[in-house]
């Protein structure tokens, strides 16, 4: 996946984990920024790669020991992202505080990357060191159309996650008001049908 899809795909795990957990305010805020922040940790295994263009004196040793989708993009490297934010949080006694919401949205956000990747042609090395990539039974072409689809409706999804979840009654007014003019325009499209 492209870096403005797995940001994307990152923001959506986040916004449905605000809604599922009931979180306001900077809570929130803090985990969607981890999670989307999160969303592009994997890549990090790739110098060319937003964050690894960013950080190369980090990517580039990963690249050249374990290649690109190699091990950060392994269900083992999910596990050792956990026990490392576990680590960190309870070293400077942030467990419990709103850190850790953003520690839970970082997690959230690497695996809505390994997610994303997996139903790309490339798939994912899930159980690495095993070699094998593992992919959906449907994939799509990194970079494609339909990646720019799937981007645009999560990106929709989101918002509508999070709308329903901070201002249902905003939501309620544009759907009532939309299917009020879609309406009327089935009525005008049916009389000047009717007219002809």
């Amino acid at each position: 996946m492209m870096v403005s899809t797995h940001l994307v795909t990152g923001f959506f795990a986040g916004a449905g984990l605000v809604s599922f957990l009931h979180l306001h305010d900077m809570a929130a805020v803090g985990l969607l920024i981890g999670a989307t922040g999160g969303a592009l940790l994997p890549d990090i295994d790739h110098p060319k790669s937003w964050l690894g263009r960013r950080i190369p004196f980090i990517s580039m040793p990963i690249a050249a020991v374990f290649g690109h989708r190699g091990i950060t993009h392994s269900l083992l490297a999910v596990v050792g992202l956990a026990l490392a934010l576990r680590y960190g949080l309870a070293q400077w006694q942030l467990v419990g505080t709103g850190w850790a919401l953003v520690a839970v949205g970082v997690a959230a956000g690497y695996l809505s990357h390994i997610a994303g990747d997996f139903v790309t042609h490339g798939g994912v090395p899930l159980l690495w060191p095993v070699k094998r990539r593992f992919s959906s039974p449907l994939t799509f072409l990194t970079g494609g159309a339909f990646e720019r689809l799937l981007g645009f409706a999560l990106a929709l999804g989101a918002g509508w996650v999070l709308l329903e979840h901070f201002a249902p009654e905003v939501l309620d007014y544009v759907l009532k008001h939309t299917l009020t003019v879609l309406r009327s325009l089935a009525t005008f499209a049916v009389r000047a049908i009717g007219a002809v």
